[in-house]
């Protein structure tokens, strides 16, 4: 830009720092990633200017993003027409460029400061005392600047320059927040159809070796041991399917997406006997059932065993060993009413807050032998409200860890959430 008079050495050796600073494809790629060029004002960045103009009573206050070819105003305060409804100033025009190696601009008389006395937008905007300070992120790129106008001569303040230099820091707080938010939701976007594709692409080997097991159970049947060792080989694979879902289910639900649940009448004690029946091969001797009354509801059968088997693993898993676990089917009115209790160690209070969270393990847990990931206890929140239901958990040394599930006989169609989002089932 041709400035009005001669600049000299220290004036012209900024701006040709700034100008190579303005092309810079980081800083530029830095201001895009903000995805603050060209939206609306806010109210977030323009309380700041508001306030900006009120503690140091000046009529123009301005937040701008200067890239390579204009100065966006994202936030003002007094902006005259026309730049309020344009809110661009072309980058030949721009005083903020030369802020763009990091030092500010202030000036409490520019008409006889060496450097601003030649800017040509200094007359035109009745320029005279400013501050001008540079948004600089964590990388060091300025995005654009803060800047505080008055159109008279003034002596700025120490205070004047720490409101100014604290404001500046609060925009590029909220600018850092939002760009930590938008890294954070692209990389969990990433990570969900990472884990969505692996666990459907591995599904498909799982179930081409459960069906190979089973041609050679029945080829070899005769031969001894064969369908032992098949039983085995199944229902291991089984179990290795159910992880899989367990994981697929977590992430889709965790991207938003709608619980498929199949529903039909069924009888309730009887998934729970023989689900709990399967799980007497890996913890034999260690589940007492009682159930009062009869069971028969609508809901889904896979559904409703996911969240049995989740709940008295994790018992059996994390309960003292060697101690039985109650698991108790009652009912309280149209509800089903499903607890497992176990005794041992109880589950911290700190715990007990998030103990539903997606990959949330309790300490014990973590230095326990038992392996695991976290999903089992989000998925049956997430089965029991897909059903209508709730879970609560309580847990103390004399009552021991009971996790109660409560179920309405009719489950129809109803809002559920998980995982702090909202769906129909």
């Amino acid at each position: 830009m041709k400035f009005l008079g001669e600049l000299d050495e220290t004036s012209r050796a900024r701006t040709q720092r700034c100008n190579r600073r303005l092309t810079d494809p980081n800083r530029l790629q830095a201001i895009r990633e903000t995805g603050l060029m060209d939206t609306p004002q806010e109210e977030a960045f323009d309380r700041l200017a508001r306030l900006a103009a009120q503690l140091l009573d000046v009529p123009l206050t301005i937040m701008s993003l200067v890239d390579s070819e204009r100065q966006f105003f994202k936030a003002d305060f007094g902006l005259p027409s026309p730049f309020r409804e344009s809110r661009q100033l072309p980058i030949d025009a721009s005083l903020c460029r030369y802020t763009l190696e990091g030092d500010p601009i202030i000036s409490g008389n520019a008409p006889a400061d060496p450097f601003l006395k030649f800017h040509p937008s200094t007359g035109p905007w009745g320029i005279v005392a400013l501050i001008v300070l540079p948004l600089i992120n964590p990388e060091g790129h300025v995005l654009g600047t803060f800047c505080c106008i008055q159109p008279k001569v003034r002596e700025w303040t120490e205070q004047d320059l720490t409101v100014m230099r604290e404001l500046t820091a609060s925009i590029m707080t909220e600018i850092n927040l939002r760009n930590q938010i938008q890294k954070l939701k692209a990389e969990q976007n990433l990570r969900d159809a990472f884990v969505a594709a692996l666990t459907h692409d591995l599904r498909t080997p799982l179930s081409v070796a459960k069906m190979s097991v089973q041609v050679l159970g029945k080829r070899h049947a005769d031969l001894p041991g064969v369908q032992t060792s098949v039983a085995r080989v199944s229902g291991s694979l089984d179990r290795a399917e159910r992880m899989i879902q367990n994981l697929l289910d977590a992430s889709l639900l965790q991207a938003g997406k709608r619980v498929s649940l199949e529903m039909t009448e069924c009888d309730f004690h009887a998934l729970t006997s023989q689900t709990l029946d399967e799980l007497a091969a890996l913890y034999p001797d260690r589940f007492v059932l009682k159930a009062q009354g009869l069971f028969k509801m609508r809901g889904d059968p896979l559904g409703l065993r996911r969240i049995v088997e989740n709940l008295a693993s994790n018992a059996a898993k994390y309960g003292a060993p060697g101690t039985p676990i109650e698991v108790l089917l009652s009912r309280d009115g149209r509800q089903m009413v499903l607890q497992v209790r176990n005794q041992g160690t109880p589950i911290p209070a700190t715990d007990l807050q998030t103990i539903f969270e997606p990959f949330h393990r309790t300490v014990s847990a973590t230095v326990s032998a038992q392996k695991g990931w976290g999903l089992g206890l989000p998925l049956v929140k997430g089965l029991a409200e897909a059903h209508g239901g709730k879970v609560r958990v309580t847990s103390s040394i004399e009552e021991g860890t009971c996790f109660t599930v409560t179920l309405p006989d009719e489950a129809g169609a109803f809002d559920i959430s998980f995982l702090g989002m909202s769906r129909r089932a």
